[in-house]
């Protein structure tokens, strides 16, 4: 992937800082102002015509408020792309407004339709393998024909290839934790009936997260992955971040949408910890057994 522009970008705190800007400069563009005359001269003749102030009233109400809504929606798909065009160029990444990423893991093979939108990718840390950062979309389909509709479910990805340790955990799933409803729900992508789930001594991770492996998962490798000190860390990172390992592919994830320079930049450390200690795991491993 390449850059989606060259020179500086001067840094954004998040996906908001340039929409008032961008909102002033539409309103006030020639095609704006055009559409506020031809559309408030229109709604009048109208009214006239038909003889009913209401009318002609509520056209120009209507005008200049489809006007506006119209001119906000703009400005805010610009003012967040320009967002995270300045956030990727900051860390030295690539962006492209939209990407495919392959159905590796169970959420990136969720749902019956996924996109990926403002993709950034680049170094992760020293050592570590680029990774991927983003938005990610998975959309459930419910009936078909006229009564079809479709229900979203948006995250925040960062996807690291760590092909090492597939033989060692052949899947790996910490998720968030859910009641009932959650599971009987659309949005649960994760099929446990083949996988077994595994407890860990933390009562504050095993509150907020579910940890579920393959069952031909080697036990004790686990939990030399999940060390004391990784799962202190788990538990009480602000983010509270979870993750898939499958196929050679990490996926760190949270079930909502970050727009902000902090919140990513906190994203990004979180997967260069998960990864590292994933590499750290399975270098250890690989040593351990020529020895």
């Amino acid at each position: 992937m390449s850059p989606a522009g060259t020179g500086e970008i001067p840094a954004r705190l998040d996906a908001d800082s340039t929409r008032a800007v961008h909102m002033r400069r539409m309103i006030g563009s020639r095609g704006a102002l055009y559409s506020f005359v031809i559309g408030i001269v229109g709604a009048m003749v109208l009214g006239a015509w038909l003889r009913e102030p209401l009318v002609m009233l509520g056209g120009v109400v209507f005008v200049v408020l489809a006007i506006a809504a119209i001119c906000f929606r703009a400005a805010d798909r610009r003012a967040e792309e320009e967002f995270f065009l300045s956030f990727a160029c900051a860390r030295g990444f690539a962006y492209v407004p939209r990407a495919e990423l392959l159905p590796l893991t169970p959420l990136l093979g969720a749902g019956d339709r996924r996109e990926c939108r403002h993709w950034m990718q680049g170094p992760l840390g020293e050592g570590l393998p680029q990774c991927g950062l983003g938005h990610y979309a998975f959309r459930v389909r419910h009936g078909n024909g006229k009564g079809e509709r479709w229900t979203s479910h948006d995250f925040t990805v960062c996807v690291v290839e760590i092909e090492q340790g597939i033989v060692l955990y052949p899947g790996l799933f910490v998720a968030r934790r859910r009641d009932l409803v959650d599971r009987l729900g659309e949005g649960h992508w994760l099929n446990t009936s083949s996988r077994r789930s595994v407890e860990l001594e933390s009562e504050a991770l095993h509150e907020r997260c579910e940890v579920w492996v393959e069952r031909s998962q080697d036990d004790v490798q686990l939990l030399r992955l999940f060390s004391p000190s990784f799962v202190s860390w788990l538990a009480e990172h602000p983010l509270h971040p979870c993750f898939e390992y499958r196929a050679g592919t990490l996926v760190v994830y949270l079930e909502r949408r970050l727009e902000d320079a902090g919140r990513l930049s906190w994203m990004l450390d979180a997967t260069a910890e998960i990864a590292r200690r994933l590499r750290d795991e399975v270098g250890e491993a690989g040593v351990s057994r020529a020895a």
